[in-house]
């Protein structure tokens, strides 16, 4: 039985397919054959609200609903797996986080243009010997002179938009003996010293 969508999730879903279809679809396979990341696509999907589809209009996003962000995921997709993955991990883990148990003065700073398409999100959890198992990651972060400031000493991959993202999210672990509640959540911005893409994924 196919999904009822209300009127005005129609319109978006049209406008989103419509842009799709016009400025992704055709440049999808040329994209991954010459590994090109779509940046002009993508600047074009933020300023139709893609890239915070369910932040509030407060924050620079659409303030649209999670039944929005799927349809529009899916439309994306339906262009490019790999463009709809940018903006999917954009909005969710990314501005979701930050909605969650970002500070005021957090979303303010990276949320809003996250939100906007102004920045754009990475999330940092795989490792090599690892994968996605959080309970067991190798990164650590400790403080320097417990003033506030924080090392992290770890090694990501497969970590989406990781190279031309402006700010990734950062799992690492705080507190060894806490288990899994002792992993933390770091914003890094991607210019931070010692942040550093070794290689790219086939």
């Amino acid at each position: 039985m196919p999904m009822l969508l209300a009127p005005e999730l129609e319109m978006v879903r049209d406008a989103v397919r419509s842009f799709v279809a016009e400025q992704i679809a055709p440049f999808a396979a040329q994209w991954d054959r010459e590994r090109t990341f779509p940046a002009a696509a993508l600047k074009g999907l933020a300023a139709i609200g893609c890239f915070g589809i369910a932040v509030p209009e407060r924050w620079g996003g659409a303030g649209l609903d999670y039944a929005s962000l799927a349809v529009i995921l899916e439309e994306i997709a339906a262009g490019d797996g790999a463009t709809s993955t940018i903006v999917s991990v954009n909005n969710c883990p990314v501005c979701s986080i930050l909605m969650g148990w970002g500070t005021e003065a957090q979303k303010d700073r990276w949320l809003t243009p996250l939100a906007s398409g102004a920045m754009l999100g990475a999330f940092c959890l795989t490792e090599p010997q690892v994968g996605s198992d959080a309970g067991a990651l190798a990164t650590t972060a400790v403080t320097d002179d417990g003033g506030g400031s924080w090392r992290i000493d770890g090694v990501k991959q497969f970590i989406t938009s990781g190279r031309n993202g402006d700010v990734a999210i950062v799992m690492a672990v705080t507190d060894r003996a806490a288990g899994k509640r002792g992993i933390s959540a770091f914003l890094v911005p991607t210019d931070a010293p010692g942040y550093v893409v070794a290689r790219l994924e086939d």
